[in-house]
């Protein structure tokens, strides 16, 4: 095409070259406008697979589904629940977030009831509220008798700086820390036994594996006692 125009613009006048040029064009667009048209009845659209954005597909098999582990088992439902920012130090509260940690709710409420903690209090009335919550709210719906305490940890807050006097008319810097617990309820799932293994039968003689309970003796001092209250 190029090689054409070329010898039409050596050989032929100005008036005769614009109309051979526009001839020119106008074959070229023609072949090529007949080019795609043939590619486009060959060519089959790619239809891109959801992922990116649901307009390509038809997303109503992939709505209302459960959403499943590895392994193919259901996952189970949690709540998870945090108390706000209050003056305490993250040092402190991690003490707490063990003790109340793999306990169920109840137990968990009443260990922070008779604690002498001070953040003891705040966080009673924390699982109060997320067991309430949690058991009330339809798109939780669970069972108040099987909620355990799966995960506890702990967060920082702010630091608040505060002016320290000191002797001649020097001064310093207090800080004073914030923190916050956050936690993870779940539903406490009965242990399945394997079928075709019978249980152990009592025979005297056997290791207990129980420890036997035994009266405190108060005239013993207690070492390394347990973070939990056993009554």
């Amino acid at each position: 095409m190029f090689g054409a125009l070329k010898s039409a613009l050596r050989t032929q006048q100005p008036t005769s070259t614009l109309r051979s040029l526009n001839q020119v064009t106008t074959r070229g667009f023609q072949v090529m406008a007949a080019r795609f048209a043939e590619q486009k009845n060959t060519m089959t659209p790619i239809k891109p697979e959801l992922g990116a954005s649901s307009l390509f597909g038809d997303v109503s098999s992939h709505v209302n589904q459960v959403p499943v582990e590895q392994g193919g088992k259901a996952t189970a439902k949690e709540y998870q629940f945090s108390t706000a920012n209050f003056k305490t130090s993250t040092k402190k509260l991690r003490l707490l977030a063990n003790q109340i940690k793999g306990l169920d709710i109840q137990n968990a409420i009443n260990q922070m009831e008779f604690s002498q903690k001070r953040p003891g209090k705040r966080i009673m009335n924390t699982l109060a509220f997320a067991r309430t919550n949690a058991t009330t709210q339809e798109k939780y719906a669970m069972d108040a008798g099987k909620l355990y305490v799966d995960r506890a940890w702990v967060g920082k807050g702010i630091y608040h700086r505060r002016i320290k006097t000191h002797a001649r008319g020097k001064f310093g810097v207090m800080h004073h820390p914030t923190a916050h617990l956050k936690f993870t309820l779940k539903e406490r799932v009965p242990e399945v036994k394997e079928a075709g293994r019978a249980t152990r039968r009592d025979i005297r003689g056997w290791k207990q594996t129980k420890k036997v309970w035994m009266p405190l003796i108060e005239d013993k001092p207690i070492y390394n006692p347990s973070r939990l209250y056993n009554w």
